[in-house]
């Protein structure tokens, strides 16, 4: 255990999710542009990224279980191969076929490590869990901002998109060999039969704190990922071009980053169920604020408060959640990325969906839609005496 500490894992981790990020997170402000460059809808482009999750589902729901039977180590190297070959044939996705095939994959190594990651949380540092996945999410807080300002740069420069493509294969290959160096050794907490696994996991699903907070997981990810992947798409919308809206992501996530910082600190003041409550009953208020102000200036002023106001609550809720099987680490972190997936996959087709045929600011009337559940579920959460303790 010492060793593991040693090698300074969860910094590790930090560049990883930060590298991985940044590749998926340039695909989200490019979706208009990617949208007419293979000559399809909004509801296409919304069509494969739902694709791509609805596979994600079903690995989210073997891959805990796939390290606890081969090791933390043999996953981490089987994520990040798998995200290499998607970022390869990326850069050659000229035609839309090929671009749901590259982006599959590229999703479905990032699946992995999202749980390896949480493994790596629950399993060695049980003691911290909230506070050490904020850390870990803080590289994936990161590339919110570094995605956007490579988007501007690539529209400015005037080169094309699919060339950052040929850089982030070379940071792969460094990831794998300082993996390859590092010394993550088996912490296998117990037996790992199929059958032992099978019922771990069905006694998690029937535990009513744990689907709770699977649900709260589930339209949370989805209000993240969707405000995030649309949002170039909601300004274009207002007539503000993607390099200008891509500077606005990013502001907004240098908001998420400042409030993952600020959550780190509340957490060991408050409690955290109150936090996740008092969070979403903000969000919306200043998400309806961007959706009924015409002002620019107030709009990316909301937009950075509400970054601010709903950062951090997937590290609180998946501590909350792990804490009940703290014995089934590894099972409890895919079944949770598996409630993930089920959000995105939904609402990112419905997103795609609404903005080609109805409105580009449909996204804002849904992700507050969905925060009012949140606000409901929490509030049972933090209030109904059945989940005090």
């Amino acid at each position: 255990m010492q060793r593991i500490r040693g090698s300074k894992i969860l910094v590790y981790a930090f560049f990883q999710i930060l590298i991985l990020a940044t590749g998926r997170g340039i695909i989200a402000p490019l979706i208009p542009l990617i949208s007419e460059e293979l000559g399809v809808g909004l509801d296409y482009i919304g069509s494969a990224i739902a694709l791509s999750i609805f596979a994600l589902f079903f690995v989210s729901l073997t891959t805990g279980n796939l390290i606890e039977l081969t090791g933390l180590k043999n996953v981490l190297f089987i994520g990040l191969g798998t995200n290499l070959v998607g970022s390869i044939l990326i850069s050659f996705s000229n035609t839309f076929p090929v671009f749901i095939f590259a982006y599959f994959l590229m999703e479905l190594g990032v699946g992995m490590l999202v749980i390896c990651n949480l493994s790596i949380v629950g399993t060695f540092y049980p003691g911290s869990r909230a506070t050490s996945l904020i850390k870990i999410n803080y590289g994936n807080t990161a590339a919110f901002i570094v995605s956007p300002l490579l988007v501007s740069l690539i529209i400015y420069i005037g080169i094309g998109w699919r060339y950052y493509y040929i850089i982030h294969p070379i940071l792969l290959i460094i990831l794998a060999l300082i993996l390859w160096r590092m010394d993550i050794p088996r912490h296998i907490r117990v037996e790992t039969s199929l059958r032992r696994l099978f019922a771990a996991n069905k006694r998690m699903i029937s535990n009513p704190a744990f689907l709770l907070c699977g649900m709260i997981i589930l339209f949370y990810v989805s209000v993240m990922n969707t405000f995030y992947v649309w949002f170039t798409s909601y300004f274009t919308s207002i007539n503000i071009e993607i390099n200008t809206s891509s500077l606005f992501l990013s502001i907004y996530g240098s908001a998420i980053f400042l409030g993952m910082i600020i959550r780190n600190k509340l957490i060991q003041h408050f409690k955290k169920k109150k936090i996740l409550f008092y969070s979403f009953i903000l969000s919306i208020f200043l998400l309806s604020g961007v959706l009924l102000i015409d002002s620019l200036i107030v709009k990316i002023v909301f937009i950075f408060l509400f970054g601010i106001a709903i950062a951090g609550n997937f590290s609180i809720t998946f501590s909350i959640s792990s804490g009940l099987f703290p014995k089934y680490t590894n099972s409890a972190s895919g079944i949770t990325v598996a409630f993930a997936n089920l959000g995105m996959m939904i609402f990112q087709y419905v997103s795609g969906y609404m903005s080609e045929h109805f409105s580009r600011d449909s996204v804002l009337y849904i992700n507050i839609a969905l925060l009012l559940v949140l606000a409901v579920l929490t509030a049972f959460l933090s209030y109904h005496r059945k989940f005090q303790r």
